[in-house]
Parts: structure tokens; C-alpha cells; sequence
């Protein structure tokens, strides 16, 4: 028991150690430069926005938006070549996380619909 309990214990540490080093990694990318010079979509999506994702086999292929209920679903490829409707979330505006001076469209994905470990994503978009 001991063993596993030392196991969990240097699994956890080892993944927010990971977590602290992306997130400082992140903070001088030439991505977060473009988002913090960045403004709030005029106007908001609405319909299909394509999405792109690197690696191999990867099935997702945008995001819809219905700009008036302020809701949006991911579109995913199926093994058959159709398209899947997975994951909603609900969108609003608001200040950014890092930086409360940006406004940002807020993509939440804390739906009663999503599985447990995604409902803590919330992304944000200029």
C-alpha cells in the first residue's frame, strides 16, 4: 500500500510541476504576444469555424457557434468520414484570466452534458 501511495504522491507532484513549466513556457510565447495584443471578435461567431490541431489522426474539425443562444458544440470527424457533434459549452464575454484588461469571448465547457474532466476548460478568444 505504501508503495502506491508513493506513486500517486510523485505522479501528482511530477504533473503540476509539468503544469507550472507550460504555463511559464506559455507566458513568452509569440502565441500569448499575439492574444494580449488582441481584441474581442465584432461580430461574435456564429455557424462553423474550421479549427486546426497538430498530430497525427486527429478527428476534430472546428467549433459551431449559435451567437444568440450563446451556446457552440465541437464538430469531430467520425471512422465512417460523417461528423459528430461532441462536447457543447456555453459562451459570454468577459475580462481575461491573466490579464483583466483584455475583454475576451469566454468558450466554458461546465455543462451538465460534458464528462467531469472537461468541464474545468474554459478557453478565451480575441
Amino acid at each position: 500500500m505504501s508503495l502506491i501511495l508513493k506513486l500517486l504522491f510523485w505522479s501528482a507532484l511530477a504533473a503540476i510541476l509539468f503544469g507550472f513549466f507550460r504555463t511559464y513556457q506559455m507566458e513568452g510565447s509569440d502565441n500569448q504576444v499575439a492574444f494580449l495584443k488582441g481584441s474581442m471578435p465584432n461580430p461574435l461567431p456564429d455557424g462553423f469555424h474550421m479549427g486546426s490541431v497538430s498530430g497525427p489522426k486527429v478527428s476534430w474539425l472546428g467549433k459551431k457557434f449559435e451567437a444568440s443562444k450563446q451556446t457552440g458544440i465541437n464538430i469531430f470527424k467520425n471512422k465512417d468520414g460523417g461528423q459528430k457533434e461532441k462536447y457543447p459549452f456555453k459562451t459570454y464575454i468577459g475580462k481575461g484570466v491573466r490579464d483583466k484588461e483584455i475583454e475576451v469571448l469566454k468558450i466554458d465547457y461546465n455543462v451538465p452534458e460534458n464528462p467531469f474532466w472537461l468541464r474545468y476548460s474554459l478557453d478565451e478568444v480575441v
